[in-house]
């Protein structure tokens, strides 16, 4: 942990537009400096750096932040490491505490790990041992030879205390490689490899940092593949198979691809679909899904055809939660679902049909939702009256996780029609169904709140959001009257959300540090508040302005409840359900008065200013 004080001296040594300048050609334009992003393709240059402020943002992306913020996305580092590394670069002593790994530990256990997989690849490429000829004959039979071998940096693990002997005379402690999992002890005290007789497949990092190591036994040996165990470098619901080279790809295509195996990466990435990552033994997590949330917002889950494949696909349905409905605003998800036809494995598929068959499966991919819709569906016979309506209560469980969302609203309509039941009747299902059960935060490894991608606006109400946000971050005498629009859910952004509360309890005129304060919590948010400070000018008329956009919110507030409350009233029978349906017409009534008066509210101040 590093202190505040350490934090805001590294803060003040760096000069920001030197920093970006040896990534970004910048040009002056007045006081701003302006080059062409990063972190994302374009021809024009939207990007600008703030000498005044020391903060950059990107019109193109929606990105921004601090010089933290810019090492972070960068390098792909988190929070600490790129305090470090701008420590180092200008010079200045930090001073650390109690709160994670030994300083020093993860580099060492890194090249513990470094070193390894440079003598498994040794072993495997030049060995003349019966079971590293065997690793070669597996691999050219899948069609990966020594070229693709080097490109991934396969490997065999003789085992019998190979590895152990060649690290220690590296320098490596028995401690390191016991911390690595890279050996155990036996019951005796002796050291001896972890790994043996297995093809050895290195796992890196977003940085390219080998953490650990997924290794394929040949022959009957069980398990099949056996993983790195958790370690303070490596940590399986956070780390995918493949992402330090795919990331630039996931950000070109806009998509990730998530496979289950570390063959069906190679062979798609050989094929040419190079923006394809896989799991680690384990189903996709929700951290997983944070770390592609940096490069992409859409995601395609390929799922074996096979039983085991199916399995897992049914279980996909954990995702479903209002990361993936539109009320997620600018942290929204969508992830899309995918089965190899035939019983196959993406390996099998795109050597049997080619890229571009692979390429339309990726295309034609559906929404988790009617995929965990269509599947609940097909256990059933609904031509027979007792058949929809067990398929009702079964499909209804899978919108209990985003009831009240308008994703909700539409699936419950899909499911009437394909059910040939009323609206009412679904959304009744809905309302009482038990929820499906989903994996905690605890059980995902996801618990606080990760970095996320700050991207422009897209609908009115968010927009006003923004709008509002940069009118409390010029103007720290408004964040107190802020509270209501929590209070009130005046918000649908849940990042907005986020920045609101911490405004509301950051009384500084500082917007670097208001900036920095943010970065190690939520690197979007961040972004989010350094765009809005660069782009905009000192606010001239900041309370008739934010009046404003606290009336067009609450307006926005209104039309949400009145579409719901309208919605349920088209569903009901007025003469069956005539107290019902007079008691949601009255409150219709009533929430169109209130509406009328906050318009004329907003009108009033719009004819003034006029």
């Amino acid at each position: 942990m590093i202190s505040e004080e350490d934090i805001r001296r590294v803060r003040d040594s760096i000069d920001l537009t030197e920093l970006v300048s040896e990534t970004v050609v910048l040009k002056r334009k007045g006081r701003l400096f302006w080059g062409r992003c990063p972190f994302h393709a374009e021809k024009t240059p939207s990007f600008k750096v703030d000498p005044a402020t020391q903060l950059w943002h990107c019109f193109g992306c929606g990105l921004g932040g601090d010089a933290f913020g810019f090492v972070m996305r960068t390098e792909n580092v988190d929070f600490p490491d790129a305090v470090r590394e701008l420590a180092e670069r200008a010079h200045v002593e930090i001073h650390e505490t109690a709160g994670g790994p030994a300083p020093g530990l993860r580099d060492r256990l890194t090249g513990a790990c470094e070193a390894a997989a440079g003598a498994y690849q040794r072993v495997l490429l030049k060995s003349q041992d019966p079971g590293a000829q065997k690793a070669r004959a597996y691999l050219a039979e899948r069609g990966f030879g020594s070229d693709v071998a080097k490109k991934f940096g396969l490997g065999y693990a003789p085992g019998r205390g190979a590895l152990v002997r060649e690290l220690g005379l590296a320098g490596f402690s028995e401690s390191e490689l016991v911390d690595a999992n890279l050996a155990l002890r036996s019951d005796s005290g002796q050291l001896r490899d972890r790994f043996y007789e297995r093809i050895m497949f290195p796992i890196r990092d977003v940085q390219g940092r080998c953490v650990g190591f997924g290794g394929r036994a040949l022959g009957a040996a069980e398990p099949k593949y056996l993983n790195t165990q958790e370690t303070p470098a490596f940590h399986k619901s956070r780390n995918l198979y493949n992402i330090d080279r795919a990331r630039n790809e996931i950000v070109r295509a806009g998509t990730a691809i998530v496979v289950e195996g570390y063959t069906d990466v190679i062979a798609l990435v050989e094929a040419g679909v190079a923006n394809v990552v896989a799991t680690l033994g384990t189903a996709l997590t929700r951290e997983h899904m944070k770390l592609l949330g940096r490069f992409a917002k859409h995601v395609v889950y390929l799922f074996d055809g096979d039983e085991a494949g199916l399995r897992a696909a049914d279980r996909a349905v954990e995702f479903i939660g209002f990361d993936i409905t539109p009320e997620a605003g600018t942290e929204r998800i969508d992830l899309d679902v995918a089965v190899i036809p035939g019983g196959r494995d993406p390996a099998d598929f795109v050597a049997e049909e080619g890229e571009a068959a692979l390429r339309a499966l990726v295309r034609d991919a559906v929404p988790l939702v009617q995929f965990a819709l269509d599947r609940r569906l097909a256990r059933h016979d609904l031509t027979r009256p007792e058949g929809r309506t067990a398929a009702l209560r079964d499909a209804a469980q899978v919108l209990t996780a985003v009831r009240g969302s308008l994703l909700a609203h539409d699936y419950t309509n899909y499911l009437a029609d394909r059910l040939m039941v009323d609206f009412n009747t679904v959304q009744q299902a809905v309302l009482s169904a038990k929820a499906t059960p989903v994996q905690t935060e605890e059980e995902s490894g996801t618990a606080g709140t990760g970095p996320s991608t700050a991207n422009v606006p897209q609908t009115p109400q968010t927009r006003a959001e923004r709008e509002l946000i940069g009118v409390l971050v010029k103007t720290p005498t408004l964040r107190p009257e802020a509270r209501f629009l929590l209070s009130d859910d005046l918000l649908t952004d849940p990042m907005h959300e986020r920045i609101v509360e911490h405004l509301v309890g950051h009384p500084s005129e500082s917007i670097p540090e208001l900036v920095a304060s943010l970065e190690p919590v939520d690197s979007g948010a961040a972004a989010v508040v350094a765009g809005l400070s660069v782009n905009g000018d000192v606010l001239e008329d900041a309370d008739s302005l934010a009046d404003e956009l606290f009336r067009k919110l609450k307006e926005f507030s209104l039309d949400r409840q009145i579409l719901a409350k309208k919605t349920e009233l088209r569903s009901l029978d007025a003469a069956a359900q005539k107290e019902r349906y007079d008691q949601l017409f009255q409150e219709i009534a009533q929430l169109q008065l209130e509406r009328a008066r906050v318009r004329s509210g907003v009108q009033e101040n719009v004819d003034t200013e006029a």
